[in-house]
């Protein structure tokens, strides 16, 4: 075989072996559930040469943008908002998976004093005792405002708290009105707590007193790379997938 027939050989053999065009994976996903898997987007798409476009909102302003004709690859929101994708044909059905709950958690600005909240009791003398309190805007939250509102009403401080609601559009909003100084205390979840610095969460509420709020993942109904979304399922669904989500304060859904 002469030199340039042994080049061309070569040379095609390398471009066999080569992976595919970098391709951009188009991710959506509401603020709870941002932090993790962005990580686990973003490694993903490293690894295998490509690269992740995550963008974050809420579970309505995430069901707003795909109606208005917007693709992705994965889409993530509450389990309720999931089951109005489907309904719409925005979501490939049957890749969907429950992948997480996100617990609600309370936070104070660092360097303020740390109150008890072990029991109902102490965490109603806490709301009762601050001036300002923040959580997001239940008219615009979907699921979670309602689960916030629940929470509150377990509690039995709903109409206080409504009296000191300084009201924010997200979760994260919610958490840097407290960094700012602008609240004493906020409602929100764990994940969207732990990211933010200048506030300090003041660890789990009782039991009896949480309701947790389930999300969903699934490929996009106009999804370029499907095969490629579904492998980031996985990943999202595996042992290091699970590590990620459980570091960010939330807790993931078994199979």
């Amino acid at each position: 075989m002469n030199r340039s027939r042994t080049i061309a050989v070569v040379a095609s053999l390398l471009l066999a072996a080569s992976p595919g065009a970098a391709a951009e994976l188009k991710v959506m996903v509401t603020g709870s559930m941002a932090a993790p898997l962005r990580e686990i987007a973003e490694n993903f798409a490293q690894r295998r040469g490509h690269t992740a476009a995550v963008t974050a909102g809420i579970t309505t302003t995430v069901t707003a943008t795909l109606q208005a004709g917007e693709k992705a690859d994965l889409v993530e929101v509450t389990s309720v908002g999931m089951d109005q994708l489907a309904r719409e044909n925005l979501i490939r059905s049957e890749s969907r998976v429950e992948i997480a709950r996100a617990l609600i958690g309370l936070a104070v600005r660092d360097g303020a004093a740390l109150p008890d909240i072990s029991t109902q009791e102490a965490v109603a003398r806490v709301f009762r005792g601050a001036q300002s309190i923040t959580y997001v805007n239940p008219r615009f939250a979907g699921q979670v405002g309602t689960n916030m509102m629940t929470f509150l009403d377990r509690v039995g401080v709903r109409e206080d708290v409504a009296k000191k609601a300084a009201l924010a559009f997200t979760g994260e909003e919610a958490v840097q009105k407290v960094a700012k100084g602008e609240a004493d205390i906020v409602i929100a979840f764990v994940s969207e707590i732990i990211p933010v610095r200048g506030v300090k969460w003041l660890g789990p509420l009782p039991t009896d007193l949480q309701v947790p709020t389930s999300y969903s993942a699934a490929i996009g109904a106009g999804s370029t790379d499907p095969e490629l979304a579904r492998a980031l399922i996985v990943a999202i669904m595996s042992a290091e997938g699970r590590r990620v989500i459980t570091d960010a304060g939330l807790e993931p859904v078994a199979h």
